[in-house]
């Protein structure tokens, strides 16, 4: 089975979930080039609406995705998706659910094999990790994360958009994530 194949059955798994029986005709994996360097997770739903790289205006997958643009990481190089693929918050879910989830994107993973993988939050950075961490000591630090793949934490992106106009301490934010969009396209462009 292709990857494309194999893409179709975790829709089908994931819209087999109890609390997606709303959404089983709804699931989207993610966005963009599943051969991507980069691999941006969030638990945010507004990152993408379908895929091909569709975003809905003015919301934090636009935002994602222009900034990229901005920074000159160009569209070929990554992959956006969420925890949950629909309108749902992971932290929602029940135990069981979560852990199929949590497969279907190790899943994921492997079958894009990225360079880099970008932690939207701290709570999938978390996820990953498989440990608690202290946001501020880990934001906008590349490390190993398993065989040759990286992993970086930084804001998620919708409370980056909202901080950008803001002003005084919370602009810092919009500034930190943009400085680690860069410290991705550096890593990439160097490996």
């Amino acid at each position: 089975m292709d990857k494309k194949g194999i893409f179709e059955e975790l829709k089908f798994e994931i819209g087999a979930l109890k609390s997606f029986e709303e959404y089983e005709n709804s699931i989207i994996l993610g966005t963009g080039n599943i051969e991507g360097k980069i691999m941006f997770i969030g638990d945010d739903f507004d990152l993408y609406e379908g895929e091909n790289y569709k975003v809905k205006p003015s919301s934090s997958g636009e935002f994602l995705i222009k900034l990229c643009d901005i920074v000159g990481i160009v569209p070929e190089n990554y992959y956006i998706t969420t925890l949950t693929k629909c309108k749902k918050k992971y932290r929602e879910l029940e135990e069981n659910e979560k852990e199929v989830l949590k497969d279907c994107l190790h899943t994921q993973i492997a079958l894009i094999n990225p360079k880099i993988i970008v932690g939207l939050g701290e709570d999938v950075f978390s996820l990953l990790k498989e440990e608690e961490i202290k946001f501020i000591e880990k934001r906008g630090k590349i490390e190993k994360w398993k065989g040759d793949i990286q992993l970086l934490l930084t804001y998620d992106a919708n409370f980056a958009k909202k901080s950008r106009d803001d002003g005084g301490k919370r602009a810092k934010v919009a500034m930190e994530f943009w400085g680690d969009l860069k410290t991705i396209k550096n890593f990439v462009q160097e490996s």
